[in-house]
């Protein structure tokens, strides 16, 4: 599999780049959210790929960040989407939007997705709401602590949990940790990390 792509932007159109790696030209189709950022054309470009294989063609699709790629990769094991939704998808809301969307049921935000129904967006909130926490985890990611005074042990490791979740939406160290304090009264005794994570959303989105 091809995992990433570093090269020479040759073109970009609406929806793909060609890059030149080493003498080949590589034809990547991308996001909106990606065209929007590229470099001038011969700058210096790395893309996070996805290689899907159907049976008459090998199309690649490529990401300018981790984020972007983890979330289009999560949304193809959903039933019924496929590449072009994935791609719809990103093209129309960031990685974060689209998590918060997933956290707090907004079946309204998810139906603004060009080609996502009512149906299709239960479905996404159905199969991912359990995976949003995870949705971009990974090497490299900032890592945030749990709460002052939290105990440590296993309650203490579902904060830190919770908290790189929160860091894996774009959030800072300090905005998760503090967002985790103020959810504490609610959060129970023995929360769970999904709990956590959507109390923690919800004082953030309350800024």
């Amino acid at each position: 599999m091809i995992a990433h792509l570093r090269g020479e932007l040759v073109t970009a159109t609406a929806d793909t780049v060609v890059l030149d790696v080493g003498g080949v030209g590589f034809r990547c189709l991308v996001p909106s959210s990606t065209r929007s950022r590229l470099p001038a054309t011969g700058a210096s470009l790395q893309l996070f790929t996805s290689l899907q294989v159907r049976e008459d063609s090998f199309t690649l699709y490529g990401f300018l960040t981790e984020a972007e790629f983890t979330l289009f990769e999560l949304l193809l094991k959903v039933d019924g989407i496929g590449p072009k939704a994935a791609l719809a998808v990103l093209s129309s809301t960031a990685p974060e939007a689209f998590r918060r969307a997933i956290a707090f049921e907004d079946i309204h935000a998810l139906c603004r997705i060009p080609g996502i129904g009512k149906k299709t967006a239960q479905r996404l909130v159905l199969e991912l709401k359990e995976k949003v926490g995870a949705l971009g985890a990974g090497p490299g990611l900032a890592v945030g602590g749990p709460p002052a005074a939290e105990p440590a042990g296993q309650a203490g490791d579902v904060w830190t949990e919770a908290a790189e979740a929160l860091c894996a939406l774009g959030y800072s160290r300090a905005e998760a940790a503090e967002a985790l304090a103020r959810a504490r009264s609610e959060a129970g005794e023995k929360p769970a990390v999904e709990t956590l994570v959507r109390l923690g959303l919800k004082q953030l989105f309350r800024g």
